[in-house]
């Protein structure tokens, strides 16, 4: 029976740790994740929304770890699909 369980249970871990990650990014985005020390990609756009003003606008500090967090959830997307893709047994 684990033989048959293997491909779903790593699809669904693989398509689950996106989740995990947005939902870390963001409590650490509100400042309620991790300790400001450890890495996580909240930390850097919460900081950068900080550097947002109308006299000098630091745009780029939130734009670029953003862009990094929904390169970093696409790819894990694309990964998890494709295994989704290798693993089906009604494609073959």
């Amino acid at each position: 029976m684990l033989p048959n369980l293997t491909g779903t249970i790593l699809v669904c871990a693989t398509l689950t740790v996106p989740l995990a990650v947005l939902q870390e990014s963001f409590l650490s985005f509100l400042g309620l994740g991790v300790p400001p020390l450890l890495a996580s990609w909240g930390t850097p756009a919460s900081d950068g929304i900080e550097a947002l003003n109308p006299v000098e606008p630091y745009w780029w500090l939130m734009l670029f770890p953003c862009l990094f967090l929904g390169a970093t959830l696409l790819g894990l997307n694309f990964v998890g699909d494709g295994l989704r893709g290798a693993f089906d047994p009604r494609s073959r």
